[in-house]
């Protein structure tokens, strides 16, 4: 049979951080979720498996949820699944509560409930939290009469202690599924095999912040009672990059944008623009104030569908002269190198680091979370 695994969507997340595109950005994440039924329709697909956070909660508005449903009703072939998540769950307020929905999905309940596909020789499994916390609970292995089984989970898998419906090792050795499509944690992990259960999380279809950065999909192949061949598929309308670039030499803010513009085109292509960025400016120049950050800022925003500029640029400076000073800044400098000199490769970047900061402070006054 072939299945499609997806989670974490989040849709109808307020993504402040975005500030006058945050609205806009609401609606990308919902057409994330529309391509996704559009590709169960291209890709005859037979059982599409949602492991939670479809919704970022029950308050989402209500078109959004009416649009899901919509989609999943019109990939009429594609029979769906869903268990609700630690941000969605199935309380009288769910829209899967409260809509009329459509005779090709099955959303499970707050206890273990199982469903059979006897056309394609399919057993489903799911629960869904109906707060947002929720306890393990164990369940009887699943039948092993010849169907292929599936268990559908949002979980926290190997957390012991967490509160959102953490499952162990053994519980997946034993539990008797063929393959277990969890939701919950946004990065993606390879398909492994515990005992005789394939296992996987598909990670977000669609990052929500610079700490989900990278390409984004969905898991989509066969899968048989003895084997499951699942490939990655990317989806995403756009990509969270964080992306460190060594701006050395440059002297001016006009020189700084036309070469973070060529670095970009060249790793991210013409329409590196449709991205999000977070840029990490390093190297040392003549003047680190010639560089206006501000101005740097508002000038990539021109191109850049999002940005935000962290400045770690530094001075350059002749260290070794400065350390022959006779002054208290000279005198820190020769302390510094030595200890830098005797110092391990990664002690030797903190103290280059602390180094430069104070003597910014000789400068200036630095603030006590300058980084």
């Amino acid at each position: 049979m072939k299945i499609l695994h997806t989670a974490d969507l989040h849709i109808g997340a307020e993504l402040s951080y975005l500030g006058e595109n945050a609205e806009s950005r609401k609606y990308e994440v919902l057409e994330v979720f529309k391509n996704i039924c559009r590709l169960c329709i291209a890709q005859d697909v037979e059982i599409c498996l949602i492991a939670g956070d479809l919704f970022d909660s029950n308050y989402a508005a209500k078109t959004f949820a009416q649009t899901v449903i919509q989609c999943i009703s019109e990939a009429k072939d594609t029979r769906f699944f869903y268990v609700a998540g630690n941000h969605d769950p199935l309380s009288a307020s769910s829209p899967f509560m409260t809509e009329a929905l459509p005779e090709n999905l099955t959303v499970f309940g707050t206890d273990y409930e199982t469903v059979i596909l006897d056309d394609i020789g399919a057993r489903i499994t799911g629960r869904s939290f109906s707060h947002s916390s929720m306890e393990f609970c164990e369940m009887p292995p699943m039948p092993q009469d010849g169907l292929v089984n599936i268990l559908l989970l949002h979980s926290d898998f190997g957390a012991a202690g967490s509160v959102y419906n953490p499952i162990s090792h053994g519980f997946a050795e034993t539990c008797g599924a063929d393959y277990l499509a969890l939701g919950h944690i946004h990065k993606r992990t390879a398909v492994e095999k515990i005992g005789n259960t394939y296992i996987s999380y598909s990670g977000c279809p669609e990052g929500q912040g610079f700490d989900e950065s990278g390409v984004k999909g969905v898991y989509i192949g066969e899968l048989t009672k003895n084997d499951c061949k699942l490939e990655f598929v990317p989806c995403s309308k756009r990509l969270h990059i964080v992306k460190k670039l060594d701006i050395s030499e440059v002297e001016s803010t006009a020189e700084a944008e036309k070469l973070i513009t060529e670095k970009l085109t060249l790793e991210f292509g013409e329409d590196y623009g449709k991205h999000l960025y977070k840029l990490i400016l390093t190297g040392s120049i003549d003047t680190p104030s010639a560089v206006n950050i501000t101005e740097l800022a508002a000038a990539l925003k021109v191109k850049l569908y999002f940005v935000k500029i962290k400045n770690l640029l530094k001075p350059k400076l002749n260290l070794e002269l400065l350390s022959k000073e006779l002054s208290l800044k000279g005198v820190f400098v020769k302390n510094m190198l030595e200890k830098i000199k005797s110092a391990d490769e990664d002690t030797q970047k903190l103290l280059i680091d602390g180094m430069y900061l104070g003597l910014e402070a000789f400068n200036k006054e630095v603030a006590y979370d300058e980084d």
